[in-house]
């Protein structure tokens, strides 16, 4: 028995019995938990999740190869089927980019170094939560929560464009092959990754919503632990929110830690790039602000009231116009498949 598993249990006990002593106050921080990820996480993410995963299981996903391939052919030396995972993942949300680059891997589109070298950059908080959520749910400023998105987004970017000096160039005429599965089987297995995902995180909220329930975090540390929580229940200043969310909260880690693990790569390597993201986002975001200046005010205060999301906000219109070219792409695929018969 190693002296590491005895100090894991004793540790894993004292936080169970903490729990059940103020369980009160756990549960009330549990409860908290849940609302919080009911008015943000869910209605972020999950609607836009089902899509992107669709169009990956898709015939779409080589429309944007094909659109966008020499994006990150030249701007990151990544193949052009990695389009749809990058630019997915930079405006969906945190775990979107890892699972789409997991989907790659494992259909054998790409190589365990290409999915190690998209997993430090292809990391971001999606313009629904960071906009819709922060920015206006939080912050009470769409322009505040743009420059967020911004911040993160060109961080992820000068990152994976560095990165790009270490990477051979792949072949130019590189599209991805799968055969794409009919669009009832492609929905059904869509939602079901995630919705998974969808309840990981929602479970990483309220796990750590109890213990903050009975546990006084300093509010510096919370963003850290626990993204969602940290940024939507702290007041800081544009700049360090910025830091906060490149850097997405080790329960997010967690929670993309068996993926980065099935890509050979170490948690360190991966939280060292997000370090230098948030790093990054925190000068990126002082030198936005330097030139379109926003009132302290408007972020110095924040509110403690949940997230209210909008049904035009930016993603969901997103997602309806990538649904309709979903729809448009099976039924010309089936058309021609019943042509050839």
């Amino acid at each position: 028995m190693k002296k590491r598993d005895v100090l894991l249990l004793v540790f894993l006990m004292s936080v169970s019995g903490l729990l059940i002593a103020f369980s009160s106050r756990s549960k009330l921080g549990a409860y908290n938990g849940l609302v919080l990820a009911e008015n943000t996480i869910i209605p972020s993410l999950l609607p836009v999740l089902i899509i992107f995963m669709l169009v990956m299981k898709t015939s779409a996903k080589d429309v944007i190869s094909k659109a966008f391939g020499l994006v990150p052919l030249y701007l990151f030396r990544l193949p052009s089927v990695t389009s749809s995972a990058i630019l997915f993942g930079l405006i969906g949300g945190y775990p979107t980019g890892a699972l789409l680059t997991y989907e790659l891997m494992k259909n054998e589109e790409i190589d365990e170094k290409q999915a190690r070298c998209l997993l430090r950059f292809n990391f971001c908080g999606g313009c629904g939560f960071i906009i819709t959520g922060v920015g206006v749910g939080v912050l009470h400023c769409q322009k505040a929560g743009v420059i967020l998105f911004l911040s993160s987004l060109l961080s992820s970017v000068v990152i994976g464009a560095v990165l790009s000096v270490f990477n051979d160039k792949p072949d130019i005429e590189y599209y991805s092959y799968s055969s794409p599965i009919n669009i009832g089987d492609a929905l059904n297995t869509a939602t079901s990754s995630a919705m998974n995902s969808v309840l990981n995180i929602t479970a990483y909220i309220i796990l750590f919503s109890a213990i903050a329930g009975i546990v006084d975090i300093p509010k510096f540390i919370m963003p850290v632990l626990e993204i969602t929580n940290g940024v939507c229940k702290n007041s800081f200043s544009l700049a360090e929110l910025s830091a906060y969310l490149s850097f997405g909260g080790l329960c997010i880690h967690l929670q993309l830690l068996p993926i980065v693990i099935k890509s050979k790569m170490k948690y360190l390597d991966f939280l060292l790039f997000r370090v230098i993201g948030a790093l990054l986002s925190y000068v990126i975001t002082k030198i936005i602000l330097f030139i379109f200046p926003v009132d302290i005010s408007v972020f110095s205060n924040i509110s403690n009231q949940q997230a209210v999301f909008s049904s035009l906000n930016m993603s969901l219109s997103f997602l309806m116009i990538v649904g309709a070219v979903v729809l448009i792409l099976d039924i010309n695929e089936r058309k021609r498949i019943v042509d050839k018969i």
